[in-house]
């Protein structure tokens, strides 16, 4: 049988007159590998791992836990909503603040960054930018601990400032270990928009949570802003007043604001298995 070049008979040839033409068999396409649920597997190296952290701060009335309750399902709704909007505008960086001094504000930055650290998908770092030693820190037990005033000031590496308070997808970076008096000026700085750069760039699949002062107690939480790509408010029920209200407006018309919360006021003589839920309702800005 003669063979032409560049043809080689086969099952796709004219059958000869008289046979059956034998149909060509093709293979079906492989399918493709189910997506598993898993989370992000992270392993702390350089990181100190402090599994006391966490005990020390769920000892507080209002942390949220792995749990069913009222307060935790609505910190997971709240996370949903901010993780949304984060991810559709491809923000980064949330700052928490408030009005005034106001304790929730540093436990919505916390709840908030534990549900966080719970989703499937992502990773979180808390930052606590309150240099005057009364923030986030002192919640987790963690007074006196290097943290992002001593790296600015002192160049202490960030790897020995981050806490892992034994939580997956979770790290603290602490405030500083004493009161700092020029913090506004320090927040200004060009070595602290250097380092907010890293922090974002770093890591694509981690969210950055920073608890900073009170809007209107201090010049703190104005002079770090221009870094953050959004900010929460947190407004207490009965407590925040209508002036500080409008005051805290005009501060904020300049920046991106996602939304704010509203925290209901703690009765003292309320003990923690009867008290309710204090975070009470969100509202969204611009959707």
């Amino acid at each position: 049988m003669k063979v032409l070049h560049g043809h080689n008979p086969g099952v796709n040839d004219p059958a000869p007159q008289g046979l059956p033409r034998i149909p060509l068999l093709k293979e079906a396409p492989a399918e493709p590998a189910p997506a598993l649920a898993e989370p992000l597997n992270i392993e702390y190296t350089s990181t100190r791992v402090l599994p006391h952290a966490l005990q020390r701060l769920q000892r507080h009335h209002g942390v949220v836990k792995p749990d069913r309750s009222t307060l935790a399902e609505s910190f997971r709704m709240l996370r949903n909503r901010v993780l949304l909007r984060m991810r559709a505008e491809g923000y980064r960086l949330l700052a928490v603040t408030s009005p005034r001094a106001l304790k929730d504000k540093s436990l919505t930055a916390i709840n908030l960054a534990l549900t966080m650290a719970a989703d499937y998908d992502a990773a979180v770092l808390l930052v606590d930018a309150d240099l005057t030693g009364r923030g986030v820190q002192t919640l987790f037990g963690l007074d006196g601990a290097p943290g992002l005033a001593d790296h600015l000031v002192a160049g202490i590496p960030i790897p020995q400032l981050l806490v892992n308070p034994g939580v997956p997808r979770f790290v603290l970076m602490p405030a500083s270990r004493e009161p700092v008096l020029a913090s506004a000026e320090l927040l200004a700085t060009r070595a602290t928009q250097q380092l907010v750069r890293e922090m974002r760039d770093r890591y694509r699949d981690r969210y950055i949570i920073v608890d900073l002062p009170p809007l209107l107690d201090s010049a703190d939480a104005i002079a770090f802003l221009p870094q953050a790509d959004t900010t929460l408010v947190v407004i207490e029920e009965h407590g925040t007043s209508l002036q500080d209200m409008q005051r805290m407006n005009e501060l904020l018309a300049p920046f991106n604001l996602i939304g704010s919360v509203m925290s209901q006021p703690r009765e003292p003589e309320v003990t923690p298995a009867r008290a309710g839920p204090w975070y009470r309702r969100w509202w969204p800005v611009g959707r």
